[in-house]
């Protein structure tokens, strides 16, 4: 069978198919912040408890929950946008996946409300069940990335589809190589960016021991992440890392930029400046979305060219949704800046 017809028919688009993959990055990259900041705490805060020191786990527990709502939120748009130019792709691959990507909801909802729990019962529950109960909402958050990055990458191997027909179950893109390096390499860089997140905790509320121990961990684990980015480089087919090393110049820049981006963030690491790392570490995690983003290009290209895209050229959706997001943005803004000023009377 010729995985090519299982692909769909592209419906056209209202605007330039460029407008959506820069939407898609730019959201996707708010989301993987608010991403790594909350698995990355969340699994510092349960590394310590289980060494008997409790204080990060309570800490951290206390800010999971509006961090796992602004993460969900946060995502909504770049799966929107993913599916504007890459739904014959993805939708695919989410069928395919069949119940096992379905249990995300109900797994994503079991882990929220087990932080919410955590939060509101932490004092009176028992403090073994507490750590059971925190775990496993974490252990339901690695489950939800794993599926994703299974999705993400199922979806860019139309040639393995045709193993649905050999099984009326949904599967996993377990015979690709890329994705277990590919899922480390998330967890890793999420630990990293948790670290920078309890440090800026303890800048807040300065607290010497949060910033010593959120930046040993987001040094250690940023150099053990560029070790697990050249073993996923390394799985990649031998024309896309051709592609990225100098074959693709756009898709080469990128990655070299990212890396370039590295050395501040690591200075800035080591000399336990949380603030300047976290410039550096936003720009950094823009720039690898951006590889993200060719590497997803470059091994589609085989079954779709963009440049046959059908666009209506009908641009007055476009702008309401821009006015739209403006305004959105302006409000946003002004109640982040009551919620500030409240703060300051001590509301």
């Amino acid at each position: 069978m010729d995985p090519a017809t299982l692909i769909p028919v592209v419906e056209p688009l209202p605007v330039h198919w460029a407008w959506f993959d820069i939407l898609l990055i730019v959201t996707f990259t708010a989301h993987l912040l608010f991403m790594n900041a909350l698995f990355g705490s969340a699994f510092i805060g349960l590394a310590r408890s289980l060494r008997g020191k409790h204080e990060v786990m309570k800490q951290v527990g206390m800010k999971l929950p509006p961090l796992l709502a602004l993460t969900i939120n946060m995502g909504v748009a770049p799966l929107l946008f993913l599916q504007v130019n890459y739904g014959h792709f993805d939708y695919v691959s989410s069928v395919l996946m069949g119940g096992w990507w379905f249990a995300v909801v109900a797994v994503l909802l079991y882990s929220y409300y087990g932080f919410y729990y955590f939060k509101f019962k932490y004092d009176a529950m028992n403090p073994g069940l507490r750590t059971l109960l925190y775990a496993s909402s974490l252990l339901g958050l690695l489950y939800v990335g794993f599926m994703f990055t299974n999705n993400m990458t199922l979806m860019l191997r139309p040639e393995a589809w045709t193993q649905y027909f050999e099984s009326s179950d949904g599967f996993l893109n377990w015979g690709d190589p890329t994705l277990y390096p590919r899922f480390l390499h998330f967890i890793v860089g999420a630990i990293a960016l948790g670290g920078l997140f309890i440090a800026l905790l303890g800048q807040v509320r300065d607290n010497t021991e949060f910033i010593d121990l959120g930046m040993r961990w987001f040094t250690h684990a940023t150099l053990t992440n560029l070790a697990v980015g050249v073993w996923f480089l390394m799985t990649l087919p031998s024309d896309i890392i051709l592609a990225f090393m100098g074959k693709n110049l756009p898709a080469t820049l990128t990655l070299v930029a990212s890396l370039a981006a590295m050395v501040p963030l690591l200075m800035a690491g080591f000399k336990k400046q949380p603030r300047q790392a976290a410039v550096w570490a936003s720009l950094t995690v823009f720039l690898m979305v951006c590889s993200r983003h060719w590497l997803r290009t470059l091994s589609i290209q085989p079954y779709f060219d963009f440049s046959s895209m059908p666009v209506t050229n009908q641009y007055g959706s476009f702008y309401l949704f821009l006015g739209f997001l403006v305004a959105g943005l302006i409000a946003v803004a002004y109640m982040v800046k009551l919620y500030l000023k409240a703060r300051g009377r001590g509301v």
